[in-house]
């Protein structure tokens, strides 16, 4: 199968989020060690601080500009990083391409990079076609301290696909090994649990892995749309959409065809095959635009990038970039590397936005709303934490540098190297943020800079000691993405969490894409049938970016739509000392016929996401492994939770007769009226058989041992 985009290595640097959308965890892992925060890049002469963040606009010097345009990043500086980009793929492709020419060698690399437990790059570079003193063509893309960068992406590369493989070769093995389980894998709607357990056991690269079930389940997925698409074939059948063509396959399996006998021998033909001479994987390759700088072990000049504060503009950081040979770049008094140099410029706005946050506090203590002021008093102490680790980086860099100047003089101040030697050492003590990574989308550049995670000093000196001992129920629903309920001392606490504004903006937006895909579409065909062969005009290219537009702006609220939910969830949890927090488990659901747009809404509910979001807030917080659990959703939603009995649903909290997919609930023996998703999520709070949120937990506790 084809893997365009590759992803960070499973092992060693899994893939993030943060409490923002932005916060980034490790699902295999019970702790968050890095929140990472993104900062919008603009040419070094722009005047990024605006009105709201910190000071008025000076008009006369933003005319100057030769941003003045609107742009964050001048037409030169954007040409110039696009072939700095440009460089750094080329290189990684390159080291890929070698390591892949021999199967054998690559196989001997991934396995040798899943045992190891350090950098990536320190196994590469000691292999003669990959190091940088013996290659010209290496040293004509990219400096010494960058081929590092290169070989520890390319590393990540290597060890992703090669985990990718092992993972399809013990698939297609207990597949060829049972004709049984290649038939339940296309005739269930879903892949069979014990499948892909099986898989995972088999598979020695993700065995002791915590995240070893979901990487399963994504290749059995993968395999099953290749054997699906060898099934339409077989049949003479068109592919279409990828949820009609599972309909298609499993129709065929349900109802018996003719020829199913010889279609099943066909597919155990195609996996014995794959079996023997191998699946036919294809070289992966790096195709997004982005610079990891994640292999730099000293934040020092060598690495590539220098911070440097703005002597003239506060809270405003330069960043300067070391250009590799053959990109000219400017000169900058502030930059060491001379004139082979980039630069950029980012608002720090954490000591803004820290302020911010504790006047919010103090007015919310003052009013009495306790809960809010305890909430924003944790955010201003973590944006006072992020800005102090970002100076301390800042302050590393510039003391190590001078440092080494100095040592390199005739004449050395015994006493300025004593003392720069003693605040080098300290900084590198402290609490300091990871090396960057740089992002290029269109015209847009990012700055993703990783911080320490709060520690648990910082949490019990905002919070306090406090004994959590609670146990709440999550109902995910279409009205309103959760309900929450929690019983303490007999009584029912009940949240509805909603974002009804920002969702119907995300509707009508999704609406506007359809209506403009199904225009272009028909533009398309038209032109297509008149003018076969020649290019699309510019009428149906600027629509095509207008959509795209639009998904961009409906993917940005999906975030946000997710970290509202997130956050209303996780502070109200705190304001009842929710100690375990229960999700109905709605990964295999199917939604029954009879209620028209359900299917869709459910599509578009961000389910997943929200989960995810609530899991890394609460592991922020302190909370092992977010205290996240999902159970089993069997009658929640249709029982009394006073008297378990089944109930009807019905349109308003007076009404007695049912009508489906109703707001409120209906028990006839109690003859009470409760909020649907209420009366779901106070039920899913007894019910007794959990599973796991997080990989690699298996343990399911009574509730007993929870209270």
């Amino acid at each position: 199968m084809t893997q365009d985009i590759q992803r960070l290595p499973w092992k060693q640097l899994p893939k993030q989020k943060t409490m923002d959308g932005k916060y980034k965890w490790s699902k295999s892992t019970s702790s968050i060690k890095y929140l990472v925060e993104s900062f919008s890049l603009n040419s070094s002469d722009r005047e990024v601080s605006r009105k709201g963040k910190g000071r008025e606009p000076d008009l006369q010097q933003i005319a100057e500009t030769l941003c003045s345009s609107g742009r964050k990043v001048s037409n030169t500086d954007l040409e110039t990083l696009t072939q700095h980009f440009d460089r750094y793929v080329d290189a990684v492709n390159l080291v890929v391409n070698r390591i892949y020419s021999n199967p054998k060698r690559a196989q001997k690399l991934g396995k040798n990079l899943a045992e190891y437990r350090g950098h990536g790059y320190t196994i590469l570079r000691e292999e003669v076609d990959l190091c940088y003193a013996k290659n010209e063509d290496i040293r004509e893309l990219v400096f010494e301290r960058m081929h590092r960068n290169v070989l520890e992406q390319a590393a990540r590369i290597t060890l992703t696909d090669w985990t990718r493989r092992e993972l399809f070769n013990a698939a297609l093995t207990l597949l060829d090994h049972s004709a049984e389980h290649l038939v339940r894998l296309l005739k269930n709607s879903y892949v069979p649990s014990d499948l892909i357990r099986q898989v995972r056991d088999q598979c020695e690269s993700v065995k002791n892995n915590g995240s070893g079930y979901h990487y399963s389940l994504g290749v059995l997925k993968q395999l099953r749309l290749a054997l699906d698409i060898l099934v339409l074939d077989r049949l003479d059948e068109k592919t279409s959409w990828r949820t009609r063509q599972r309909a298609k396959v499993r129709a065929v399996f349900k109802e018996e065809c003719k020829n199913l006998d010889s279609i099943i021998k066909t597919l155990k033909e195609q996996v014995n095959m794959w079996v023997m001479r191998g699946y036919p994987f294809k070289t992966p390759q790096l195709r997004g635009r982005t610079e990891d700088f994640s292999a730099s072990t000293e934040n020092s000049r060598g690495q590539g990038y220098w911070f440097t504060l703005d002597p003239e503009r506060k809270n405003e950081v330069l960043l300067f970039l070391k250009l590799p040979p053959g990109i000219d770049g400017k000169s900058h008094d502030l930059s060491p590397y001379r004139s082979r140099t980039i630069a950029f410029r980012f608002l720090n706005w954490f000591p803004r936005a820290a302020e911010r946050a504790l006047l919010k506090a103090d007015y919310s203590s003052k009013m009495g709303d306790v809960h809010r002021a305890e909430k924003l008093k944790f955010r201003t102490a973590v944006f006072k934490d992020m800005n102090m680790q970002l100076l301390n980086t800042i302050s590393l860099q510039h003391s190590r540098h001078r440092l080494s100047r100095m040592k390199q003089r005739k004449s050395v101040d015994i006493r300025e190297v004593t003392r720069l030697e003693a605040k080098t050492h300290e900084l590198k003590d402290s609490r300091r943020s990871a090396p960057p990574r740089l992002l290029m989308r269109g015209r847009q550049v990012t700055l993703q800079i990783p911080f320490l995670a709060p520690d648990p000093e910082l949490i019990s000196q905002v919070f306090g000691p406090r004994k959590y001992c609670t146990r709440a129920g999550a109902d995910r629903g279409i009205r309103v993405p959760v309900a929450l309920s929690v019983q303490r001392n007999g009584v029912y606490h009940d949240c509805l969490v909603s974002a009804n504004q920002i969702i119907d903006k995300r509707e009508r937006l999704r609406a506007h894409a359809r209506q403009l895909t199904s225009e272009v579409d028909r533009k398309r065909n038209n032109w297509d049938k008149k003018r076969k062969g020649l290019s699309y005009p510019t009428p149906i290219l600027r629509k095509e970016q207008l959509i795209e537009a639009v998904w961009r702006k409906i993917r940005r609220l999906d975030r946000e739509i997710a970290r509202q939910v997130a956050s209303e969830t996780v502070w109200w949890c705190e304001e009842h000392r929710v100690k375990t927090l229960c999700f109905e488990n709605l990964k295999n659901y199917q939604p029954p016929s009879g209620y028209r747009d359900l299917s869709w809404a459910l599509s578009t509910n961000l389910w997943g996401r929200i989960i995810e979001t609530v899991t890394y807030m609460r592991v922020a917080l302190g909370h092992k492994r977010g205290g996240i659990w999902t159970v089993n959703p069997y009658l929640t939603s249709q029982k009394c939770h006073r008297c378990g009995e089944r109930g009807l649903r019905v349109q308003d909290p007076v009404s007695t007769e049912e009508k489906r997919g109703g707001e409120f609930f209906y028990c006839p023996h109690c003859d009470v009226h409760f909020h649907a998703d209420i009366n779901a999520a106070r039920n899913i709070v007894h019910v007794q058989s959990r599973s796991s949120a997080v990989p690699g937990r298996t343990e399911c506790p009574t509730l007993a041992s929870l209270q």
